[in-house]
């Protein structure tokens, strides 16, 4: 039997700002759909963002956004699966980052919270086509099922922002880095490896039947996970060293090329 699951990041792994979706990777997803096999997104963006990109790609099975935290039908937006930060659990974050002095977006809805607008914050709001909005104290929202809290800041500091969370919080938090300089805060039971479990649940799929591609910091459990974990050319270290096979770059379509040589092998489906 092969592999009948294909969860998908997206930016850095099948698009770029450089190198936008390209026709062989559209192709390549098509064949993985005819030879039986479901395709899935698992990405940090918000949902109402992941939906521009599983429409380019037809998709329409459940995708997973917010790092894992959220899986929504692509196409009637129904929630399937969620989960937020308790109020308790957003408290305590908001405690630990008082000392950090760093910019924090808090996710509600497919709305922003931040407590001052900064030029970032709302350049932020126009790339993503987010409303921004400020509240006097992030506190006040705290007890509103806040999907995550991200927190923006120079690369370095960022790192040892992440790190510092971890020690402190375990595994009461979910904490990850999804761009250098974004560390994020989720519930624990969130992260692209537990919503690729609970979809495999969903589909009736062994997690030997799964195969992930990825790039980022916020991946590598996630292919650590899968039955197939597959990092792109110039992913992270941290990715490349959980990956089961690295593929070619993104300019040079590499998530395409293992899809098409796994076609080929008769693996899919």
């Amino acid at each position: 039997m092969g592999y009948r699951l294909v969860a998908l990041d997206i930016d850095g792994t099948i698009r770029s700002n450089e190198y936008p979706l390209s026709d062989r990777t559209r192709r390549a997803i098509d064949g993985v759909r005819e030879a039986g096999a479901d395709v899935t997104l698992a990405t940090g963006r918000i949902f109402s963002s992941a939906v521009q990109s599983s429409a380019d790609l037809e998709i329409r099975t459940p995708i997973a956004s917010f790092q894992g935290a959220h899986i929504a039908d692509p196409v009637t937006g129904e929630v399937l699966w969620h989960r937020p930060l308790t109020a308790a659990m957003a408290l305590d974050a908001f405690d630990a980052l008082d000392e950090w002095k760093m910019q924090v977006m808090a996710y509600l809805g497919h709305e922003v919270y931040v407590d001052h607008h900064t030029p970032w914050s709302l350049g932020y709001g126009k790339r993503n086509g987010v409303k921004v909005n400020v509240v006097h104290d992030l506190r006040e929202i705290a007890a509103e099922e806040l999907t995550r809290l991200v927190v923006v800041g120079e690369d370095g500091d960022i790192e040892r922002l992440e790190s510092s969370l971890k020690e402190r919080f375990d595994s009461r938090l979910h904490i990850t880095r999804s761009l250098s300089q974004f560390c994020e805060i989720l519930h624990p039971a969130s992260g692209k490896d537990k919503a690729l479990e609970w979809l495999c649940g969903y589909f009736g799929i062994e997690q030997s039947e799964t195969v992930a591609f990825g790039n980022g910091y916020n991946d590598v459990d996630m292919l650590r996970w899968a039955g197939l974990g597959v990092a792109i050319a110039g992913a992270v270290p941290e990715v490349l060293d959980v990956a089961d096979r690295v593929a070619p770059s993104i300019e040079n379509d590499g998530a395409a090329q293992v899809l098409e040589e796994l076609l080929a092998d008769g693996l899919i489906g």
